[in-house]
């Protein structure tokens, strides 16, 4: 096995992990309608650990990436790069769109009416719509690979 295989089997193990607990962290944001409750406690309990996945694994998938790019000889190369640019203006439209809901989450433990308030201002179906768009770009970067 060349280390190169290595880092791609590392990069798509990563994505895989960054997918899958992420992706309870946006189901949960999905189905916080309503009043709080127990459950709703529960939900934003369940989406902060599931951070405890997520970011390193995220962290893992940019390593690898930046990793192989040069182990390919790929540096030169435009659509590396384009991905790169691509996963940061993601990572910043979803820190900026999914604030709220980081903001509510840190409220966990406070009163109903102070998370019902931040839960109010979350905005779940953009941050789904956000990350969809930028995955399919990432895709189609990594599988085209078009300049």
């Amino acid at each position: 096995m060349t280390l190169y295989a290595w880092l791609n089997f590392l990069h798509l193990a990563g994505l895989a992990a960054f997918l899958f607990a992420h992706g309870i962290s946006g189901g949960a944001s999905l189905a916080l309608r309503g009043p709080v409750s127990g459950y709703s406690r529960s939900l934003l309990r369940l989406s902060q650990r599931s951070g405890l996945v997520s970011n390193p694994a995220l962290l893992v998938v940019l390593i690898t990436g930046i990793w192989m790019t040069f182990a390919a000889q790929w540096w030169s190369r435009g659509w590396p790069w384009a991905s790169l640019a691509v996963l940061v203006a993601v990572l910043g439209v979803m820190f900026y769109v999914a604030r709220p809901y980081y903001m509510a989450r840190d409220a966990v433990g406070g009163p109903d009416d102070a998370l019902a308030e931040r839960l109010h201002h979350t905005r779940p179906m953009l941050a789904v719509w956000a990350g969809a768009v930028g995955l399919i770009a990432l895709v189609a970067l990594m599988v085209f690979k078009p300049f």
